[in-house]
């Protein structure tokens, strides 16, 4: 059985994520109005709701780059706002694949700079901050290498990622978020751009690494055979409200 606590007194406090009675308010529009999720260790959570329900205005506050009118976000029982850790977390953000393929690297260059550069929203990775290894060029590499061997990309290390397809590509962008060894990995619209069989590959892949190690996952979709393949609680966020995907939304429960 997985401690979800490892050993704090207060369990919200130890959960990889949380969310309390969280509301935003950008400007005159109300985005998300009290809102709570826990996220256990090792456990998955699919966030669904369509375009503009508030998906990525909840990562963001989760991620602590948005502060809440209300309520408060924890990472691993720190407020988000003053968590720095970020190896603990992994983040696969949606990208409009043409901009990944204009990038002129490889897929291992594109691992290694996952460890030592800034990634999207406020989770910077240095080497003076980094854990993953020692600052030697050698280790990186050998990290690197490490982690693409994990998501079956090895034998395209040396590939430019622009000549690789949408579920290759989305592997080698799997293994920057996974070169820290993260306790959460946080997935935002993962299967944009990649057909059904890479679509099944990439979730098959992720309950592999699941059993591995205690790795919870957070996954933000609108996509229905996602929402099948990843299993786990399941939560729906409409009009700013979350509520369980098996139920009714609050406005038709009205």
């Amino acid at each position: 059985m997985i401690d979800k606590t490892r050993g704090a007194d207060n369990e919200r406090a130890a959960l990889p994520l949380s969310l309390a009675e969280v509301s935003v308010r950008l400007g005159k529009k109300q985005i998300l109005s009290n809102v709570s999720l826990e996220l256990g260790w090792g456990d998955t959570l699919v966030l669904l709701g369509a375009n503009g329900a508030g998906k990525s205005t909840l990562i963001k506050t989760a991620l602590g780059e948005l502060i809440p009118n209300s309520g408060h976000a924890k990472l691993f029982g720190i407020t988000a706002t003053r968590f720095t850790n970020w190896d603990r977390i992994g983040y696969v953000q949606q990208l409009p694949p043409t901009s990944v393929l204009r990038f002129p690297a490889t897929a291992l260059e594109l691992v290694q700079a996952s460890m030592q550069t800034s990634v999207p929203i406020r989770m910077p990775k240095t080497p003076q901050t980094s854990s993953t290894g020692t600052h030697n060029k050698k280790a990186r590499r050998a990290r690197a290498l490490e982690t693409l061997e994990q998501v079956g990309m090895q034998d395209f290390a040396q590939h430019v990622i622009g000549s690789l397809s949408g579920g290759q590509l989305q592997r080698v962008r799997l293994a920057a978020s996974l070169v820290s060894k993260p306790d959460l990995l946080i997935l935002d619209e993962p299967t944009t751009g990649i057909d059904q069989a890479s679509t099944c590959d990439f979730f098959e892949l992720i309950g592999s690494l699941k059993q591995q190690r205690t790795l919870s996952v957070l996954l933000v979709t609108h996509d229905k055979e996602a929402i099948d393949l990843a299993g786990g609680q399941q939560l729906s966020l409409e009009g700013g409200c979350l509520y369980p995907s098996f139920g009714m939304s609050p406005k038709q429960e009205g």
